[in-house]
């Protein structure tokens, strides 16, 4: 089988260039920023200040992220984003100094570690970049071949080292016991609730928990 990203790297180029051009042509947000934009994330959702989450296609199941967030997080103000990628993309151009449309060519946003429709990670400064545009087919999730596999990990592991205050702090909050036992709390009285019926509720709960889980 002739997989075409092998036939570029390392033929034509070494694969440890490639990974470092990666990794050194990846746009984040500085440092000192992130700290900054991180604490004031969470201000604005303990503080019952609008919030976003990309949103679902079905939406009774954005209704059941909404309520989620208004019980457990006590945050009544949590919003679809308009385009799925607005609110990232101003935090990214204000905080990084670069606009995509003026300042950048054949540069993507992307999300380094998903979880779109969680509100502590979809607008997260640590969970954005942008990257070049070539790394995105080796990126993307139906990407195929060891090649792909390699730099998918690879890529994943620099950013969770680049991270990894946050990310510990992230897993912290979700893991917690009694953040789970709201979670828990929170799914019993929705499968008690005769506005929703229990068999979308059951195909919802898992989706749910993924957006909730610890990056790993």
């Amino acid at each position: 089988m002739i997989d075409s990203y092998e036939e570029l790297v390392p033929q034509y180029i070494s694969k440890e260039d490639f990974f470092r051009f990666a990794i050194e042509k990846t746009i984040y947000i500085p440092d000192s920023k992130v700290k900054e934009e991180w604490e004031a994330l969470k201000k604005r959702i303990s503080s019952n200040k609008p919030a976003f989450m990309r949103g679902m296609k079905n939406s009774v199941d954005n209704q059941l992220f909404f309520d989620f967030y208004d019980h457990v997080f006590g945050n009544k103000q949590v919003k679809k984003d308009p385009s799925n990628t607005q609110n990232p993309a101003k935090i990214m151009e204000s905080l990084s100094g670069y606009k995509k449309s003026k300042d950048l060519k054949n540069y993507q946003l992307t999300p380094l570690f998903g979880k779109s429709k969680n509100i502590l990670t979809f607008c997260a400064p640590w969970n954005m970049a942008y990257i070049p545009n070539i790394l995105d087919p080796l990126l993307n999730t139906e990407a195929k071949g060891a090649l792909a596999q390699e730099f998918q990990a690879f890529f994943l592991q620099h950013n969770m080292e680049k991270f990894k205050p946050y990310i510990n702090e992230y897993n912290e909050m979700v893991t917690n016991p009694h953040f789970v036992r709201k979670i828990d709390d929170h799914f019993h009285t929705v499968y008690d609730n005769v506005y929703y019926d229990n068999e979308i509720v059951m195909k919802f709960e898992p989706i749910f928990r993924e957006e909730l889980s610890p990056i790993k």
